[in-house]
Order: structure tokens, then C-alpha cells, then sequence
């Protein structure tokens, strides 16, 4: 069942099952998986994309790469408490620098910091 707390969720599972003679397979708690079912059903021919549905992906996508950016963040943390160096966290990374490895960790930080639940909400 999808997420009470995310109605865009709800509505883009309504909009697969209705475009679609077989059950919606994706996973209903996954923002990401959600939107790639929706251009899933977008290959067939004949399904036509309301704009509804774009905007309630868009807002996934944002709840996606915010969770992105949480593990990121949260990997980077361990890999540096866990003893690693920030110049192999930065090769790991694929960041050219230990410098570059710590600005990214800190941009993450200060998105991720500033980006509210009621803020996730709206988007």
C-alpha cells in the first residue's frame, strides 16, 4: 500500500493500475522505482502523460535524491570515523581530491541540514 504520508505516491499507483491490464509491480515504498514504473508504462503505446503525473514524479524525485544524498552523506561519515583517509574516501568517491571529497560531504551536509520534512513535503 503507498505511503499515507506521500499522496503523490498514492495517485501515480492509481494512474499505473488504471493504465495497465496487468498489476502494478513496483515497489509501492520506493520514490524511485515509482517514477521508473511510470516510464515503464510510458513505453507502451497509447499511454498518454497528464501532467499530474509529471509533477507528482517530480516531487519523488526530489524524496529520491534527498534519500541519496542521506546515504551518501552517511557512508562518507562511517568511511572517516571507520579510519579511512579523506584521499581514499575521495578515490572511493570518484572526487579528484581529498578536498573535493570533504566539499561534497559538506554541501550534503548543509542541503540535507536545510531541507526540512515539511519542506520534502511541498516539493
Amino acid at each position: 500500500m503507498p505511503d499515507p504520508e506521500r499522496p503523490e505516491a498514492a495517485m501515480l499507483d492509481e494512474w499505473l493500475q488504471a493504465t495497465s491490464s496487468s498489476p502494478n509491480e513496483a515497489p509501492r515504498d520506493d520514490p524511485a522505482a515509482i517514477v521508473r514504473g511510470v516510464l515503464n508504462r510510458l513505453d507502451n503505446d497509447g499511454v498518454e502523460l497528464p501532467h499530474h503525473v509529471v509533477y507528482a514524479c517530480v516531487i519523488l524525485l526530489s524524496v529520491a535524491r534527498t534519500d541519496l544524498d542521506r546515504l551518501e552523506l552517511g557512508l562518507m561519515r562511517a568511511a572517516s570515523e571507520h579510519g579511512n583517509s579523506w584521499s581514499w574516501i575521495a578515490e572511493a568517491f570518484g572526487h579528484r581530491s581529498k578536498q573535493a571529497a570533504h566539499a561534497r560531504a559538506s554541501a550534503l551536509h548543509r542541503r540535507l541540514e536545510h531541507r526540512t520534512p515539511d519542506e520534502e513535503e511541498t516539493r
